[in-house]
């Protein structure tokens, strides 16, 4: 009986310096937005034309919600524009980022975004490979933020996402930009990889919706 208990602590104190280690390490986890949405056969044509990344990053930030790395490489645009959650301890110390894998940005995933939600509103969304492409209506998008972290409480920890994201457009679509900002929170008793990648994937779908619905909006004035 004796040993059963040594072995079972030895197990519990192993899962734990595993945890810990991934915690302090970079994790690289993909985020995608979670529906597919038809592109409508007719409709306005609308073209995403370009998607910048203006989000600032700091090395030592004094709140979780500023976006920052666990290395020194605020200035590597190839890092920042991969990046999009910071992992903690649970007394709040900054310890390991959260990276899309590479060849992909968070650029990347709110351009997908908008896209749906323009989508969603009956807007005919065009490619480069599209007939009529050039004279689509122009959609351009600045983010201010999207970045996740987590806060730590008693009894569980709760995962925050803030989105800030401007779309300007033609001025028959949107006489003035559209401005998008949500706050994502969810509870838990851990955060995993897996949660980071499920709770920005969920503040998408809500950044998606809103876009939709202020779109539509729009187009019913």
């Amino acid at each position: 009986m004796m040993e059963r208990r040594h072995l079972k602590l030895i197990a519990v104190l192993g899962c734990v310096a595993f945890l810990g280690a991934c915690a302090t390490s970079r994790s690289v986890v993909q985020i995608e937005e979670p529906d597919t949405i038809e592109n409508p056969t007719e409709g306005v044509e609308v073209r995403i034309l370009e998607v910048n990344d203006k989000r600032q990053f700091e090395i030592d930030p004094p709140r979780p919600d500023i976006p920052s790395l666990a290395n020194d490489e605020i200035d590597d645009d190839a890092i920042t524009a991969r990046a999009y959650a910071r992992k903690r301890n649970t007394y709040g110390m900054a310890l390991g980022d959260v990276l899309i894998p590479e060849g992909k940005t968070v650029a990347d995933a709110i351009a997908k975004t908008v896209e749906n939600g323009f989508q969603a509103a009956g807007y005919r969304v065009l490619t480069p490979v599209d007939p009529n492409y050039d004279k689509a209506a122009d959609v351009k998008v600045d983010i201010a933020e999207f970045w996740s972290w987590f806060e730590p409480g008693f009894w569980q920890v709760t995962v925050h996402n803030r989105s800030d994201i401007t779309i300007t457009t033609d001025a028959e679509i949107a006489p003035e930009p559209i401005k998008v900002t949500e706050h994502y929170r969810e509870n838990m008793q851990m955060v995993l990889d897996s949660d980071w990648q499920a709770s920005a994937i969920k503040a998408l779908k809500q950044v998606r919706e809103t876009i939709t619905e202020q779109v539509q909006k729009l187009s019913a004035q």
